[in-house]
């Protein structure tokens, strides 16, 4: 169970490693809102539903992220709420305009990815049987700010997975792949 919890914790650190802070493109802006209907039903869907409910406060809609009763057994383990947790290292000091999908890479072998070893991994960290695990991907989403003055987006990169059907988090992930 340590090293669960040490997998969090280093996803909660992590969520601050940008991909990248750049004025906005002309081609993408911020898509509506995740909706809680829409939340498991696509990998872009529910990384861009983790972000948004951290930003907007959304305690349902991060919960539903993750297989049901894995933040539970997490919170239980290190003691203390994993999503007060995660939203104070979120404070920021500009309004959250929206966000939106900018790409996605399948984490497989073909694309230069261990698949088999983080199937292995999702599958100790949430308890999952590995054969319920199906596509693993690395979801792109460009989150778009204002501090009043000036306009900004950043890229958050997210491991999201899918299981019997539903899309879930994994973590934070750092890298230069290109999308």
């Amino acid at each position: 169970m340590r090293k669960v919890l040490a997998v969090i914790m280093l996803m909660v650190f992590s969520v601050f490693s940008f991909a990248g802070c750049s004025k906005p493109s002309q081609e993408i802006g911020p898509e509506a809102p995740v909706t809680m209907e829409q939340v498991n039903t696509d990998g872009q869907y529910v990384a861009r539903a983790y972000i948004e409910s951290l930003f907007t406060d959304n305690r349902a809609m991060f919960e539903k992220c993750y297989p049901e009763g894995f933040l539970d057994k997490l919170g239980r383990a290190s003691n203390s709420d994993l999503y007060d947790q995660y939203r104070s290292v979120m404070n920021i000091n500009s309004t959250v305009l929206g966000t939106a999908s900018a790409g996605h890479k399948d984490y497989t072998m073909e694309n230069g990815f261990d698949e088999a070893g983080m199937r292995a991994s999702i599958c100790m960290i949430t308890g999952l049987d590995y054969s319920s695990v199906g596509l693993i991907q690395i979801q792109k989403v460009k989150v778009f700010f204002s501090n009043g003055q000036e306009s900004m987006a950043s890229d958050f990169i997210y491991i999201v997975f899918e299981s019997n059907g539903s899309w879930y988090m994994l973590e934070s992930y750092q890298s230069d792949a290109e999308f």
